[in-house]
């Protein structure tokens, strides 16, 4: 961003040429802000790791609720008419089964979302897009509250799935810090420009070099886990956590919107810190699972 305001040629038909500045482009995200808020989270994730299973549980719920409730919101501002109260619920419903331990209800979750956005399209005021209100909170539900779930099956894991899951959550941490700071300063060529025309291959390989190391590192600090083990969960967060960062980003472009929310200064909104997480935790809870247990 340069310094100051490019001049243009006045328009004037006095034939004055007087120079008249253009409108100075919107200011973007604060790093100073970013680290800060940054900090803080990793301090409530620290505090809630000491704390237990249980409020790490509260924690993971309340983060992706607020996901959800921002998708939710983002679509009412935008001429939807979704119900908000339906698209929470429904998120909470596949937390809690992940948290029980009890997958079988997933799909009845899922149903019941469904069954419920259906009939409430039928309601007076439902507004012009009553069936892309339908599908729109069934995707919430699925995606972001799926993603959710599939973190809170990593935390049940025997006695070491805190651990694990901080791992994880920290290992796309790192992809994501190093994909900025690579693609920032030798981003050239765009991965996907019309949905993120900052997404870099450059820093698609810088956030995979991070996340294999975060990987590795944790790997080998973390009982239950090995190297091997970390440099897969790091491969895998390094391959999906930049697609579900675009995914989330076509989401936006659809509705109309830059960021999910602005409770985070510096990130944007909870979604858009979640976006990477939630698309990986479903993978390396199957990996979890079928290779290291």
């Amino acid at each position: 961003m340069s310094e100051g305001a490019p001049l243009i040629e006045s328009n004037d038909p006095s034939g004055s040429s007087a120079a008249a500045p253009t409108p100075a482009p919107p200011p973007g995200r604060s790093l100073k802000e970013a680290v800060i808020t940054a900090l803080a989270l990793v301090t409530i994730i620290a505090v809630c790791y000491l704390l237990g299973v249980t409020a790490f549980f509260v924690l993971a719920a309340t983060v992706v609720l607020l996901a959800v409730f921002e998708l939710m919101d983002a679509l009412v501002q935008t001429g939807h008419k979704p119900v908000i109260a339906l698209g929470v619920l429904g998120g909470a419903g596949m937390l809690w089964v992940s948290y029980i331990e009890e997958p079988r209800f997933i799909a009845p979750v899922l149903g019941g979302t469904l069954l419920g956005a259906f009939l409430l399209a039928l309601r007076p005021g439902r507004g012009k897009t009553p069936m892309s209100d339908v599908a729109w909170t069934l995707l919430g539900v699925a995606w972001i509250g799926g993603g959710g779930a599939g973190a809170v099956s990593i935390l049940k894991i025997d006695d070491n799935g805190l651990a694990m899951l901080v791992a994880f959550v920290l290992i796309t941490a790192l992809d994501d810090i190093g994909a900025y700071f690579v693609g920032t300063r030798f981003g050239k060529h765009k991965i996907a420009p019309s949905i993120s025309p900052a997404k870099s291959w450059e820093g698609f390989f810088g956030g995979m070099v991070t996340a294999l190391l975060g990987g590795m590192a944790f790997g080998a600090v973390v009982d239950g886990l090995g190297v091997l083990d970390g440099l897969a969960i790091g491969g895998m967060c390094g391959l999906l956590a930049p697609v579900g960062d675009l995914i989330e980003s076509m989401a936006k472009r659809e509705i109309g919107i830059k960021d999910s929310g602005r409770l985070l200064p510096g990130h944007g909104g909870f979604l858009d810190r979640l976006d990477a997480i939630i698309f990986c935790a479903p993978a390396v809870y199957v990996y979890i699972r079928l290779v290291v247990l």
